[in-house]
């Protein structure tokens, strides 16, 4: 008796759970099958738990093989050799030429107390036929359709056609007893991943050793941040001093910003403060901007009727400057005039000055009067007492002086006949004098005015040129330094622009070795990622890599996984096609018995060693070139070795396996193509071999076994050797970023230089400039000051004119003083005897009488004022 559970049965929902729908065979139809004849329905299954019984003979595997059958089963899984041995064939039904099998689903949920609720819409069927021809076709609900889609469908509802752990044939069951506890490799299966694929637990098979790998990487991580961290504290115990320094600085950082940000509140209070009070202007400003706009459109009213009177202005200009010329020459007639009455002025002036100096000295007898009243006021009693005799004296001294005038009367009158004669005689030239004499101040006035005029425009020209030449040697000067400024700035610039190619060229230095800083880093971490994983090989494969290491076996090149390297995109199939991965390769078979030894002296375990010189053999076959089926690569072509040699160990593992995208081209090459490719391996890592089974399923795919790179073994030389060429690296690239650093300081002061000297220079620029328009402006006035500096011809022929007048006039003074000269010492010879007329008694009685009159008027004045 053979038992068929339904597919993928779910248990009755629990309690507090939600049922779900399950799937379930309904019934099955045959028709012509192997010993049905015609169409035979063998159902309805029950919902949980069906049997097929009878006798021997009586179909009752056949009904497990029509399952088989429309689940895609080739015609030798159900005892056959051609599927068209399946068509029935009896005395009475005999050339059919189809026989076919349908299969009937639903989906139901399953209901309390042993009852169920078929889901609406969930029946389906699937139906295989067998032709005379040995093909088969497949249909879903009668719709023609393929294996591929039969497997997908099925798959929805939770049935796996190519893990079909569903359905135990007759035999399995004793296949299944037989399985060991565990398999021995990762390819292998035993019962224990047998029952974890029908369970479900072996999805947990693959996170677990993700989980390892992860670890494995972590530890690996972990031992280079341990010696990081080693590096680090070293590093960090050196730097201590600097780390307190550096602590120091930043306290003393802070406490200057905190007095910085006071400084920036105090200022930021300043300046709102400030900012308010501009506010307050603005909108005093904006109002006054309107009152202004209203002025300037009164203004521009206003200049409009200014311009029509300009424009009149400007006539009448023009006729005053016709007037002007008129007046221009009048006022050189003005000016002569101008020369005398300033002469005229002079005399005045002098004669002002002398009386002002007459008023001084009288102001100054006034004073001493003032003092002499004073003392004269204590002696009006004795003076009042005196006036009678000083009257009677006076009388006395007059009667005198008449008798001695009487006396010298006639002498005195002949004298002053002949003086008033002389003088009659002298007055003609006298007059003749004082107009010669008006006439020279005259002239002598106009010549040095104009001397003075010119004069004063000569050391008007001399000083401008004086100015011009200063103001040249300063624009020499300014010149110079504005060369040297120039020099200095254009010196700057290039130093600058030298200090940025120097930062260019740096950074382009340090651009091309950051890559090779970062592959030197990374080649450490993979060396000593290589050098952790070796230490955590099995002690059976580090045993002879020691070995190996220290030369004490020869011709070992270790693990065959490690030797060669493969695209990651291949690594699930040949870790699933090359089982040979975990060989040690050895060069000779001495070398392979010595490790034997080696690890049977230590008592390590066991090793699986390929030794090179047995696989001489398949040389030639592959240096053969070969033509895949279908353009497929071959898995030994993608294999990359370093040693050529070990290509042969490759091959005797690998041979001529081909790699298949998907799972129908690798049915298609293992079941058409020649032999010599039958052993196919897809991607996901389905592997058909040579003698037609096929292995696969399961969870996800495992891979790892090799490498996308060449692993070698690594010794500590290495090591030190990639830490030294790393330590290079980041010694020269911190050498170019100071370098760098010290480039962007100096272009940066050497720009703030720049901008300095540019502003001296701009400052200089705008000297010279002045200095240029004063000496322009000086320059423009040489031209009117040269004018005004050499005299005129008609202002020369004056000069002349006027320097021979005063010639003239001196010569003429000269006679006339030289004719009256005479007249002149007689009038006075004359003047001197009448004076002298009396004799020196007449004299000293005149004396006498004048001082008692005046001691006399004195007095009665001095009383009269009194009172």
């Amino acid at each position: 008796m053979e038992t068929s559970p339904p597919p993928s049965p779910s248990p009755a929902s629990s309690p507090g759970r939600p049922a779900k729908p399950r799937l379930f065979i309904q019934e099955m139809v045959l028709r012509n099958f192997k010993s049905y004849a015609g169409e035979q329905r063998i159902g309805p299954f029950h919902k949980s738990f069906s049997a097929v019984v009878g006798p021997n003979g009586s179909g009752k595997s056949n009904v497990i093989d029509a399952m088989l059958f429309v689940f895609g089963k080739r015609a030798k899984q159900m005892r056959l050799n051609k599927v068209s041995e399946l068509i029935h064939n009896s005395s009475n039904h005999q050339n059919l030429d189809s026989a076919g099998v349908s299969v009937h689903f639903q989906e139901i949920i399953d209901l309390d107390g042993g009852n169920y609720k078929v889901v609406e819409g969930s029946e389906f069927s699937i139906t295989r036929v067998a032709f005379r021809d040995n093909t088969s076709r497949y249909y879903i609900n009668n719709r023609g359709s393929n294996f591929t889609e039969v497997t997908k469908v099925l798959k929805g509802k939770g049935v796996d056609l190519d893990n079909n752990r569903f359905l135990i044939l007759q035999g399995e069951v004793e296949q299944i007893s037989l399985m060991k506890p565990k398999a021995q490799s990762p390819h292998d299966e035993g019962f224990l991943e047998y029952l974890e694929d029908i369970i479900g637990t072996n999805q947990y098979v693959e996170k677990i050793e993700e989980a390892n790998k992860q670890l494995e990487v972590l530890n690996e991580k972990r031992t280079a941040s341990v010696q990081m961290l080693k590096l680090a504290e070293k590093e960090r115990d050196s730097l201590e001093n600097a780390k307190n320094e550096a602590e120091a600085y930043m306290l003393k950082e802070l406490l200057l910003l905190k007095w910085q940000e006071k400084a920036t509140t105090m200022a930021s209070d300043d300046a709102t403060s400030h900012v308010t009070q501009l506010e307050e202007n603005v909108t005093d400003l904006a109002k006054n901007l309107a009152s202004e706009r209203e002025k300037i459109k009164q203004n521009s009213q206003e200049l409009k009727e200014m311009e029509k009177a300009y424009n009149k202005r400007v006539k009448r200009q023009e006729e005053l400057e016709n007037n002007m010329k008129v007046c221009k020459d009048q006022f050189k007639e003005f000016e002569r005039k101008d020369v005398k009455h300033r002469e005229d002025l002079k005399h005045l002036k002098q004669k002002i000055k002398k009386l002002e100096d007459k008023a001084e000295k009288d102001t100054s007898k006034i004073e001493g009067s003032a003092k002499e009243i004073e003392e004269s006021t204590n002696l009006i009693p004795q003076l009042e007492e005196e006036i009678p005799k000083l009257q009677e004296r006076l009388n006395q001294e007059e009667k005198v002086l008449e008798r001695i005038k009487e006396s010298s009367r006639e002498e005195t009158e002949k004298l002053r006949a002949e003086l008033a004669q002389v003088r009659t005689e002298l007055e003609p030239w006298e007059n003749q004098i004082i107009e010669h004499k008006g006439r020279l101040d005259v002239a002598s006035g106009e010549k040095k005015l104009m001397k003075q005029k010119h004069d004063g425009a000569r050391a008007e020209l001399t000083g401008a040129q004086n100015q011009m030449e200063i103001i040249k040697e300063k624009i020499k000067t300014k010149d110079t330094f504005i060369t040297e400024l120039e020099g200095k700035i254009e010196k700057h610039q290039s130093e600058a622009s030298e200090a940025r190619k120097v930062e260019q060229e740096c950074l382009k230095q340090e651009e091309s070795l950051i890559p090779l800083e970062q592959a030197a880093r990374q080649k450490v971490v993979e060396i000593k990622s290589t050098r952790d994983s070796e230490k955590n090989h099995g002690t059976v494969l580090k045993a002879i890599l020691q070995a190996k290491e220290s030369k004490e076996i020869d011709g070992i090149y270790g693990r065959l996984g490690d030797l060669g390297a493969i695209d990651a995109k291949y690594d699930v199939a040949i870790s699933t096609a090359c089982h040979g991965l975990d060989y040690i390769v050895v060069e000779t078979t001495n070398s392979a018995q010595a490790c034997v030894e080696l690890l049977r002296r230590r008592n390590l375990g066991i090793a699986t060693f390929m030794i090179l010189e047995k696989q001489a053999h398949h040389l030639r076959k592959l240096q053969e070139k070969v033509k895949t089926p279908e353009g497929v690569p071959r898995l030994f072509d993608l294999v990359k070795v370093k040693d050529e040699k070990l290509k042969l160990a490759f091959f005797a593992t690998l041979g001529n396996t081909v790699v298949a995208k998907d799972l129908d081209q690798a049915t298609r090459i293992a079941y058409t193509a020649d032999n010599e490719f039958r052993r196919v391996v897809t991607l996901d890592g389905a592997l058909f071999e040579k003698s037609g089974t096929m292995s696969g399923g399961g969870g996800k795919p495992r891979g790892g076994k090799m490498g996308t790179s060449i692993r070698e073994s690594v010794s500590e030389e290495a090591v030190m050797n990639a830490e030294n060429d790393l330590n290079k690296l980041v010694d020269q690239l911190s050498k170019l970023r100071e370098n760098i650093n010290d480039a962007k300081k100096r272009y940066r002061s050497l720009e703030d230089a720049k901008s300095r000297l540019e502003m001296e220079l701009a400052k200089a620029k705008k000297e010279v400039e002045s200095m240029n328009a004063q000496y322009t402006y000086n320059e423009k006035r040489l031209d009117s000051l040269e004018a005004a500096a050499n005299p005129k011809d008609d202002e020369i022929s004056r000069m002349k004119e006027l320097d021979d007048l005063i010639s003239t006039e001196q010569v003429a003074l000269k006679k006339l003083e030289k004719s009256s000269s005479k007249l002149k010492d007689q009038a006075s010879e004359l003047q001197q005897k009448i004076e002298n007329a009396g004799g020196q008694v007449l004299k000293d009685q005149k004396a006498k009488v004048e001082k008692i009159q005046s001691v006399s008027t004195f007095l009665h004045v001095y009383f009269f004022s009194l009172g």
